[in-house]
């Protein structure tokens, strides 16, 4: 059996994932304080726009959190696809290689920047499989 990489979609999720700012809530506090402490004090906010600006705030909270989430699904996704590979043949691209070496997945390590396979004695990320024959 061989699969084969379907484009690499999964690189891209990753990078959009990163680039998501982690200080959105802090910021749009800092914000929402600042507005309220530079009112008028003879045209207060409204309750309505007061109300609206709460409910912005709860969905940048719902975004991140539903952001953290996904980060945590797709690490597991990845780590069980990667334990999935141990013992298989596989072709894959190391690190800053240009030529791709083939062999059996000996060892499956879990570090900061992502998940990594040992192949004929050459770490390899998950991400640069290019091939698995079972």
């Amino acid at each position: 059996m061989t699969v084969t990489p379907g484009g690499g979609a999964g690189n891209t999720f990753t990078a959009a994932v990163s680039a998501t700012p982690k200080t959105t809530r802090d910021q749009f506090l800092k914000l929402f304080l600042t507005q309220l402490q530079n009112q008028n004090p003879l045209e207060p906010m409204q309750d309505r726009d007061f109300l609206m600006q709460l409910a912005q705030f709860t969905q940048v909270e719902n975004a991140e959190e539903m952001t953290h989430t996904l980060q945590k699904l797709q690490m597991l996704v990845t780590s069980t696809q990667a334990t999935a590979l141990l013992g298989k043949q596989v072709i894959a691209l190391p690190e800053g290689e240009a030529t791709p070496t083939e062999g059996k997945v000996s060892a499956v390590r879990f570090t900061a920047e992502g998940v990594w396979l040992m192949v004929n004695g050459k770490q390899v990320s998950v991400q640069n499989v290019l091939q698995v024959n079972g």
